[in-house]
C-alpha cells in the first residue's frame, strides 16, 4: 500500500512539473479565447475515429489472447473498455494491470498469459511508433527548435522497446535463460528481490508459450496500422478546428512525440505530459506564437476529448455483467501476487 501511495505522489509530481513547464510564459487568456473560437464541428467528426480506434485495439488484443483462450467479444470489449479507463485515470500507469486482471479466467486463461499479451502489445506499439517517428524525422530540418530533444527521445524509446522485443524472443525460446538474466541483473541489488522477480518472470514468460498463427499475426499488424492510422488521422481532423492543416509527415511526427510523452508515468489523466508532448511536436513546424496560443488550445481540447471518451466508455461497461468493480482497484497488487503464485505452482 505504501508503495502505491509513493507511486501516486510521484505521478502527480511529474504531472505538476510538466504542466508548469508547459504553461510557463503562456497567456492563459489568449489560450482560452482560442479554445472558445475553435470550430467544434471537427470535434463531432473526431468521434467516429474513436469508435474505430477502440474496436481495432480490442480486436487486436483478442488475437493475442486467442491461442490461449478465445474470449467472447462481449467480455473482451468490457475488459478493454474498463481497463483503458483505469489506465487513463490511475496515476503512474498503474492501470496497465487492470486489463489482464479483468479478462483473466483461471484456469482457462491465467493472469500470466493475459499479462503477457498486454506486454507484447505494448512492445509492438513502442517499436512501431518509435521507428515511424525516426523515419519521419529524416525529412524534418534538424535546426528546428526541439528537434534534438525529439530525436533523442525517439532513439531512446526505440532502443528500449527493441531491447524488450529481443528479450521476449529470447524468453519465448528459452524461459530458464531469460529468468537467469533477470536474476543476475537484480542479484547485486537484493538477492531476495532477484529470486522473487525471476520467479514471476518465469510465470509471465509461460504466458508466451503459444503464438498466433501466421494469418493471425498478419491480421495483428494490419489492425496495428489501422489503430495508429486512425489515431493520427483523427488528430489531424480535430486540428483543423484550430486552424492547423497538417501533412502526413507532420501528423505522424506529432503522434509519435505524443506516444513518447504519455509513456512517461504521470498523474491521473496523463495531464501535463500530454500537453507538453503536443506543444513540443508542434514547435517543430509552427511559430512559437501560434503554438503558445492555438497549439495549447488544441492540446487541451484533444486531451479533454480523449479523456472523456476513455472514461465514458469505461463507465458504460463498468456495470456490465462481465466486470466486477471490486476487481479494479486491487488489480496492480493482485497481478503481482498471482504471478508469484503461478511461479510457485510452475516451479
Amino acid at each position: 500500500m505504501k508503495g502505491r501511495v509513493v507511486q501516486a505522489l510521484a505521478g502527480v509530481a511529474i504531472s505538476a512539473l510538466a504542466l508548469w513547464l508547459t504553461l510557463r510564459g503562456k497567456d492563459l487568456g489568449q489560450v482560452w479565447e482560442a479554445m472558445r473560437q475553435a470550430d467544434y464541428r471537427y470535434l463531432l467528426l473526431y468521434v467516429p475515429f474513436w469508435a474505430v480506434i477502440h474496436l481495432s485495439r480490442t480486436a487486436r488484443w483478442g488475437i493475442l489472447l486467442e491461442p490461449v483462450a478465445k474470449v467472447p467479444f462481449g467480455r473482451l470489449n468490457a475488459a478493454s473498455s474498463v481497463g483503458w479507463m483505469a489506465l487513463t485515470i490511475l496515476p503512474f500507469r498503474l492501470g496497465e494491470f487492470a486489463r489482464p486482471y479483468l479478462v483473466a479466467e483461471p484456469p482457462r486463461l491465467r493472469v500470466a498469459a493475459a499479462m503477457s499479451s498486454v506486454v507484447v502489445e505494448r512492445v509492438a506499439d513502442g517499436v512501431f511508433t518509435a521507428f515511424l517517428l525516426m523515419a519521419c524525422l529524416v525529412a524534418v530540418p534538424s535546426g528546428l527548435p526541439g528537434y534534438q530533444v525529439v530525436r533523442a527521445a525517439g532513439a531512446i524509446m526505440g532502443g528500449i522497446f527493441l531491447a524488450a522485443l529481443v528479450f521476449l524472443i529470447v524468453a519465448y525460446r528459452n524461459r530458464a535463460t531469460a529468468a537467469r538474466l533477470v536474476h543476475r541483473f537484480l542479484a547485486p541489488l537484493s538477492p531476495r528481490l532477484a529470486q522473487r522477480v525471476a520467479g514471476m518472470t518465469e510465470a509471465f514468460i509461460h504466458g508466451l508459450r503459444v503464438v498466433p498463427s501466421r494469418s493471425k499475426v498478419a491480421m495483428f499488424f494490419v489492425l496495428t496500422i489501422v489503430y495508429w492510422g486512425f489515431n493520427g488521422w483523427g488528430m489531424q481532423v480535430l486540428a483543423q478546428g484550430f486552424g492547423f492543416h497538417w501533412s502526413f509527415l507532420q501528423t505522424t511526427t506529432v503522434l509519435g512525440v505524443l506516444v513518447i510523452g504519455v509513456m512517461i508515468p504521470a498523474g491521473p489523466g496523463m495531464v501535463g505530459t500530454f500537453q507538453a508532448a503536443i506543444l513540443l511536436a508542434l514547435g517543430l513546424f509552427f511559430s512559437q506564437e501560434v503554438v503558445a496560443r492555438d497549439g495549447m488550445a488544441y492540446a487541451n481540447v484533444l486531451w479533454a476529448a480523449q479523456l472523456a471518451f476513455q472514461i465514458g466508455l469505461g463507465l458504460v461497461f463498468l456495470f456490465s455483467r462481465h466486470i466486477r468493480f471490486a476487481q479494479l482497484l486491487p488489480a496492480p497488487g493482485a497481478v503481482s501476487e498471482e504471478l508469484a503464485e503461478e511461479a510457485a505452482k510452475d516451479g
